[in-house]
């Protein structure tokens, strides 16, 4: 399993995150999604030998929605995730 973290783009409203749960989810090979429209962020578990964050951004695309991808593995690890400024 993989985690991912996605800056969704073009929520509008705290019902845009159940249109972005809903399409993440319906991606084979996602296990579990966790969406904050505060935030602007879907955390997203998934099996990546079935699928990708692209395949991902493209659903969400198509949904009206755009993405930004955060890589926790290319984070600063000095980041505490306190501000918001670095994705973390």
């Amino acid at each position: 399993m993989q985690t991912e973290v996605l800056n969704v783009t073009g929520m509008t409203s705290e019902d845009c995150t159940e249109t972005v749960m809903r399409t993440i989810k319906s991606i084979d090979g996602v296990s579990n999604v966790s969406v904050s429209y505060p935030q602007n962020r879907a955390i997203v578990q998934f099996d990546e030998e079935q699928t990708a964050p692209q395949e991902m951004a493209n659903a969400l695309a198509k949904a009206g929605f755009g993405v930004r991808k955060i890589n926790l593995g290319e984070q600063d690890s000095s980041c505490g995730g306190c501000c918001g400024k670095c994705g973390g």
